[in-house]
This record gives structure tokens, sequence and C-alpha cells, in this order.
């Protein structure tokens, strides 16, 4: 643990040293009057192009009533971790479940996805690929900040592969020994892009390379799978790590990791994340439980949003707007600057649509953006309207 946290203050006192305008941050405010798909922002009612509640859940009345239920019952905390006395077995229950779906020996839910990726990763590495001998981790280039995090804190070498380049990943893994324990890192749905992991493939270099795969399907999560359970839940492997969230298409907050129990006996006994963490409020926990028994039976939602993720991907590119390889519902908007960026932000906003810039370093160099996050509650109708004012303005501007 005290190595975690040297490094953690390391990366802190060493990323003051980069450059970086400072930006004045407003937050949007939220208010009882919206409906699924609104936000309030200066004052205004404004469509909400920016929400991760993909399925609409966190307004859902059976998610509600649980989460009423469980305080009710637990009260508003469990003032614990759970290797301490605030472990439930309610808790155990909904892992089972999960671990049934994602097709994994065993789950543990945890804090948020950030905290997750950032205390999992040099656990796994460094206590158990990497305690008897040399290990190495291949990262994506563009995975999430919480990944890129939990590599650093690790103990051992991690290269970065080109973005989806599975020639460059097969290039690294062909540098280190066979024997050599190795840890693949990608996310299945990457949260910038809106493009997908080969994931097949990348179990192919897996098994090829006797490697451990670690999966994110944050942003799959509730979208994609049979069941809703992410883009890898339709095999059973047991050198696979699968991490999921709550937060997103789920309407609550939380995440997940399943794997195989030699490997979840190693995270209960040495990841930071778990050990010293209070339990999510019992309030929470009841909306993930019933989450998890209504998401399998939200096919018709998830149709919905990948239908309309489709219409508009197709409607943005007719106008010559570059969305990348996006094929999901998180379609980025990129410009040739982040000035264009914002006057697009800015003409969306005064026709009550809410939007965000991303620029760099959250994304590459060159590549700013305005992020789309569809979601299932917004209708055909207001993606039509979307479209048009993005006519309007690309029409204006040249």
């Amino acid at each position: 643990m005290l190595i975690y946290i040297y490094k953690v203050q390391s990366l802190i006192k060493n990323s003051k040293k980069i450059s970086r305008k400072l930006i004045n941050v407003a937050f949007p405010t939220r208010t009882k009057k919206e409906n699924f798909d609104k936000i309030v922002f200066d004052k205004a009612l404004l469509v909400n192009l920016t929400s991760n509640d993909y399925l609409g859940l966190s307004k859902n009345v059976k998610l509600i009533e649980s989460s009423q239920n469980w305080t009710g019952k637990w009260g508003t905390g469990l003032s614990s971790s759970r290797l301490v006395s605030g472990n439930l077995e309610q808790i155990k229950d909904i892992e089972k479940k999960i671990s049934l779906l994602v097709k994994k020996s065993r789950t543990l839910i945890m804090g948020s996805g950030f905290q997750t990726n950032a205390t999992i990763i040099p656990t796994i590495i460094d206590n158990y690929l990497g305690s008897k001998k040399k290990a190495y981790i291949f990262s994506d280039k563009l995975n999430h900040a919480s990944i890129n995090l939990g590599c650093s804190i690790s103990k051992q070498k991690t290269f970065r592969y080109r973005h989806l380049d599975l020639n460059h990943l097969e290039f690294f893994l062909k540098k280190t020994n066979l024997d050599n324990t190795k840890l693949i890192i990608s996310e299945t749905l990457f949260s910038m892009d809106g493009d997908c992991a080969d994931i097949e493939s990348l179990r192919f270099l897996a098994k090829r390379y006797n490697c451990i795969l670690y999966l994110d399907e944050a942003h799959a999560m509730g979208v994609y799978g049979k069941n809703g359970f992410g883009i890898s839940s339709n095999k059973q492997n047991a050198n696979e790590i699968i991490v999921g969230t709550f937060s997103k298409g789920f309407g609550s907050f939380g995440s997940f990791v399943s794997c195989s129990k030699m490997m979840y006996d190693k995270i209960v006994n040495y990841c930071g994340g778990i050990i010293y963490t209070t339990v999510l409020p019992p309030s929470v926990l009841g909306s993930i439980s019933a989450a998890v028994k209504i998401v399998p039976q939200k096919t018709n939602l998830r149709n919905k949003l990948l239908t309309n993720s489709k219409f508009l991907i197709n409607g943005l590119k007719n106008l010559s707007i570059n969305v990348g390889d996006s094929n999901s519902h998180i379609i980025p908007i990129i410009l040739k600057s982040k000035n264009d960026c914002e006057k697009l932000r800015d003409f969306l906003k005064k026709e009550n649509f809410f939007t965000k810039v991303v620029s760099s370093p959250t994304v590459p160099l060159g590549t700013d953006r305005i992020r789309i996050s569809l979601t299932a509650t917004i209708s055909k109708k207001v993606i039509y309207k979307l479209l048009e004012l993005i006519k309007q303005f690309k029409d204006h501007e040249v």
C-alpha cells in the first residue's frame, strides 16, 4: 500500500510539470423537472447529448423502489470495508448472478470504475502474474486514463500498442519470452472514439502467447451482448478478466471485476481498492440488484439505441462530418480545431442541445471533438433535428 501511495504522489508531482491552460468549469445543474433526455444548463432546459445513462434506467421505477427498500432495511451506509464488517449476503447474491451472465467463476463488486482499474491492474500484475517471474503489460494506446494509471502504478514494464493495431501488439508480444507472464489490456468499446476492439483476435493472440486478457466493458455494459452484459460475455474463458460498470448502461453507480477463483483470491487479499474502501451504500446496491435483473430484459431498448446510433452516424457521414471509426452509441464529431468545436457547441446550445467539447490531453492532439453520447430515451425526431442543425452550422461556416 505504501508503494501504491508513493507512486500516485509521484505521478501527481510529475503532472504539475505539464503546462496546461486552466479553464473555468461550469457544472450543469440538475432539477426535478428534467425529462429522461434533458439537462438544465445556464437556466435553460436542453436535450442532453452527454449522458452515459444509455438505457435510461437511472429513472426506472424498479431501480428506485429497490434502492429505497435497501436503504430502509440497511440504512444509508454500511460503514466499513467488506473485509471488516461491511459485507452482506445480498451482495454475494448479486455477484453470483453477474458471474453466471459473464461466464466467470467469481465476481467482486467494487467502487467506481476508475478506482477498479487503478487498483486491480497493479494487484494482478505485481501480486499474481509477476509474483514469481518477470511480467509485462500490453495496453491499447487509447485505453482509459484509469487503465493508464493502473499500468503506471505497477512495477512491470508496459508496452502501449497503436490503437486497435493488433499487428503492433503482436510485434511487442514477440519481443518477450513465451514463459514471461503477460497481461493484454483493452477496452471493448472505446469511450472517446466509439469504436470496438476485435475481441476474437485479442483472444487468439492471448492464447497464442500465453497471456491473460483484461477487458474493460464499461461503455458496452447494458448495450451489447445477448443479455446486455458486454461484448465479451459470449464465451467462457478462464484466462480473461472482465471489468464492468453499473454507472452507465445500468443506471446506477459502482463497478465489478469478474475472473477465475485464483485471481479473485489474490484480489481480495492484495487489492487496496477493496481492502481499504467502504462498501457501496445500500441505496446503490439496491439499484444494482434491480438493474442486474432488468437489463437482460431490455432487448428492445438496446435495439432502439443501436438503430438510432447507426442513423445518426450515417447522417453525419452524409454531411461529410468526420466521425472516425465509430459504430456505436458513442459518436465523435471531429472538427479541424478546438475553436470550431466550441463554435458548434455554442450554436447547438442556442438551439437547446447540450454538448461538450473534448480536447487534448483527453484525446490525441489535433482530434478535438464534440462527443455525442446517445441514449435510448432520445427519439429519432430529435436526431433529425440535430442533423438539420449541424447541416445549418456547416453551410454557414463554409
